[in-house]
């Protein structure tokens, strides 16, 4: 792959040049990378070439800061690296990994003039600027927000992280509103996580997060695991069903790989995130 020299070239040939190629000729390039992660088995070759992947994407948005599918692309690798990588080993660092892709994501549903562009306003003006979101809002909604909750799940004794909740959960609801099936179900899983781990002063609800959990599983194929893996972490934890907590992760561990799996990757991640919290069962429980 002549990445080096196109750069190089790009650089040399002046910014509207750099800005052509990044968009004609690496972005192309990135999303067949990003596709051939996702349907790879090779977890530590993923985990090894992210860091400089990272870097790279951060240099070509640098060359063109409008390209909204760097960006996503950027999201997406910072989320999946802080999660398949870091969350249960370090998670300061998983945190600044999770903020990078909050930041990446935000960028492109800022050109939505009419949602809000300062996060920190109180959740009543937050929340009466999202009517104005559309479907093509919806990817950089869900990455910002997957981020956003994951974020929010490694610091829940922050109170001020927590006071975040009502916003990230408006947010998924939203793009649930307008396409529950993004990648997956993802924003259903999402909100279903966040129903089952936020404090019920914050507004928890066990029966919220089941009902979206429930579907999110009809909108995903019933390969895909993450599902099932965050119904456990986070619904059956709350619950405290100890029992169909291990059920489910067993299942999810013994499930078999598929041919042609677009999302090979993610389901190798959820079978082994799966197999560490089983062994923590009989100290949740």
């Amino acid at each position: 792959m002549l990445v080096a020299p196109t750069i190089a070239v790009a650089a040399f040939c002046g910014c509207s040049t750099a800005k052509f190629s990044v968009g004609h000729v690496m972005v192309p390039v990135l999303n067949n990378a990003r596709d051939a992660a996702m349907e790879s088995d090779d977890l530590r070759t993923f985990q090894d070439g992210a860091a400089a992947n990272l870097f790279l994407m951060e240099g070509l948005i640098r060359t063109d800061p409008g390209n909204g599918d760097l960006r996503l692309n950027a999201s997406m690798l910072y989320f999946s690296y802080a999660f398949s990588s870091f969350e249960e080993t370090d998670a300061t660092y998983a945190s600044q990994l999770y903020l990078k892709g909050i930041g990446h994501a935000r960028a492109v549903l800022a050109r939505n003039k009419k949602l809000a562009v300062d996060w920190t306003v109180p959740f009543d003006q937050f929340e009466a600027t999202l009517p104005n979101m559309k479907k093509k809002d919806v990817p950089a909604a869900v990455w910002a927000a997957a981020n956003w909750a994951q974020f929010i799940a490694l610091h829940l004794d922050s109170t001020a992280v927590l006071r975040d909740i009502p916003k990230v959960t408006a947010l998924l609801e939203r793009s649930a509103e307008l396409d529950g099936a993004y990648f997956e179900g993802l924003p259903l899983v999402m909100i279903g996580s966040l129903y089952a781990f936020r404090p019920p002063m914050f507004g928890g609800d066990p029966e919220k997060s089941l009902a979206n959990f429930e579907k999110a599983f009809g909108a995903a194929q019933d390969s895909f695991l993450l599902p099932r893996y965050f119904f456990a972490r986070y619904y059956l934890y709350r619950i405290q069903d100890g029992d169909a907590f291990r059920s489910v992760l067993d299942r999810v561990i013994a499930s078999p790989p598929v041919t042609d799996d677009p999302y090979r990757l993610l389901n190798l991640i959820a079978r082994q995130r799966s197999q560490t919290l089983l062994g923590e069962a009989d100290d949740l429980f």
